[in-house]
């Protein structure tokens, strides 16, 4: 069984090449959303921990109760995009990682040891815990 090749010509290749550029700025364009949606996440997790941990220490299970929720509501939306960047699970992955254990193992245990419920300290801590996010849609800008 042998196929048949045909060779295109100059414009048709032409063609072909002019359409795949326009696909790929295509799908360039609607994978962009995930970068802002990186940096979103590192936005609101500085909030969160802030309210958590400085602002409304008494209510720290509701707030992870909402916290998750959110996560998970962000997670559904990801998945309806229509387009996910190559690498975008893992980039969240290992940005939400890194997350909790700056905010687990360093960055919580000595902020609230040495400046309890103080709102500024835990601001600035939780920014440094929230950097692998920053980190994270910087990267990806470059895509």
């Amino acid at each position: 069984m042998e196929g048949k090749f045909t060779v295109p010509t100059p414009d048709e290749a032409r063609a072909a090449l002019t359409e795949a550029q326009r696909v790929q700025e295509q799908v360039r364009r609607s994978g962009r959303w995930f970068t802002w949606f990186l940096a979103a996440v590192g936005a609101v997790s500085i909030v969160w921990i802030t309210a958590m941990e400085a602002v409304w220490p008494q209510g720290r299970y509701a707030l992870a109760g909402v916290w998750a929720a959110l996560f998970l509501l962000a997670g559904e939306w990801m998945k309806r995009r229509p387009a996910l960047p190559l690498g975008a699970g893992r980039r969240l992955t290992v940005a939400t990682a890194a997350w909790f254990g700056l905010y687990l193992v360093a960055v919580g245990p000595v902020t609230r040891w040495q400046w309890d419920t103080s709102v500024p300290a835990w601001t600035l801590a939780s920014a440094v815990a929230a950097l692998p996010f920053f980190v994270a849609a910087w990267m990806g800008r470059r895509a």
